[in-house]
């Protein structure tokens, strides 16, 4: 497996992912308005890094580097349990020196397993117009 920076040729495949993952994940909220191109928009101006096995796409982190602050991680489903979330993660670790922060919906528990694990810890918790969250933070 090899991490690489984002490239448009690899926007298809992170677009379905996106969608898929959001869909299969997310089962309590309403997620029948969610679309391919919502990728686009809620990554704009983020630094996206893709995990490729040779030409298959596996999963993309995206990161806001104002405040070094995971926007998003996500594994396509045939991917998940073979360390792709975990390279991601290490892939954004090594390009700051700055602790790294999260949103992660309480209700995601596998999520929450996933970052904890990797040395994440509930700063806060806090609510928005979709869910109840803990703000979580990886002092490296």
């Amino acid at each position: 497996m090899e991490i690489k920076t984002f490239s448009d040729k690899y926007r298809n495949a992170l677009r379905s992912i996106y969608l898929e993952s959001r869909k299969s994940t997310f089962t309590w909220l309403e997620t029948s308005t969610y679309q391919l191109l919502d990728f686009d928009q809620d990554t704009e101006e983020e630094r996206i890094h893709v995990a490729l096995e040779g030409d298959d796409v596996l999963g993309f982190i995206s990161v806001w580097e104002p405040d070094n602050f995971i926007h998003h991680l996500y594994v396509s489903d045939h991917a998940n349990g073979i360390g792709v979330g975990t390279q991601l993660l290490e892939t954004a670790k090594n390009l700051s020196d700055k602790p790294l922060t999260l949103k992660c919906m309480n209700k995601n528990d596998m999520a929450l397993k996933f970052y904890t694990s990797k040395g994440f810890v509930i700063e806060s918790q806090g609510s928005d117009d979709y869910c109840d969250y803990y703000l979580m933070t990886n002092r490296r």
